[in-house]
Parts: C-alpha cells; sequence; structure tokens
C-alpha cells in the first residue's frame, strides 16, 4: 500500500531546486573547464583576429562564470524557488552550450 505524502508539493520543489542547483554546478565547472583550455599554451593566438577572438572569448567566459557564481548562491539560499530562477538556469546553460562551440571553434582554429 502506497502512502501519499503531505509535504509532496514541498518536496517537489526541494528537489527542482536541488535538480537545478546540480545543473548550474555541472555548468559553472564546465566553464572552468574550457576557460583552463582556452588559456593553455597551445591556444596562443597567432593572428590579430584570433587575438581579438581569444578576448572576446575570454570576456564572456568571465561574465558568464560570474552569472552562475551569482545563481548558485542564490540557489543554495533557502529562500522559495520560483519559476523564473528555473528560467534563468536554462539560459545560463544554453549560453554555456553555444559558449562552448565557440570556443571549440577557436582552438581548432589557434592549431
Amino acid at each position: 500500500m502506497l502512502l501519499k505524502d503531505k509535504n509532496g508539493p514541498h518536496l517537489n520543489k526541494e528537489s527542482e531546486v536541488g535538480n537545478s542547483l546540480v545543473r548550474i554546478e555541472r555548468s559553472y565547472r564546465n566553464i572552468v573547464l574550457l576557460k583552463n583550455q582556452l588559456c593553455s599554451y597551445s591556444c596562443e593566438p597567432k593572428t590579430y583576429k584570433l587575438f581579438e577572438e581569444f578576448e572576446d572569448l575570454k570576456l564572456q567566459l568571465e561574465l558568464l562564470r560570474l552569472s552562475h557564481l551569482k545563481l548558485i548562491e542564490s540557489l543554495k539560499s533557502p529562500v522559495t524557488f520560483i519559476e523564473s530562477k528555473q528560467q534563468q538556469v536554462d539560459e545560463l546553460i544554453n549560453k554555456t552550450i553555444a559558449l562552448e562551440q565557440g570556443v571549440v571553434v577557436y582552438i581548432k582554429l589557434a592549431k
């Protein structure tokens, strides 16, 4: 016999926050790895165009990293989770994926 939990919706919200926190922390780690990969010696720009692209990617990675940190801190606080936070998580993850593709293209051009 299955018992219904009176705190079901509350627990569901907590699991949503936990899932979002895991997703955004994973995305944050990915950004740190991308930045380390981009700043490695083998990816130094060889032309001015590559240098401009390199600097732009570094700036975008740093801004995205800071956005991730801010969101992680807000998700860890005991404030109620609302739909806008879920949307913010999804937006940052999508930006991370797009930026990752830009870094991969740059690395191929730099090598």
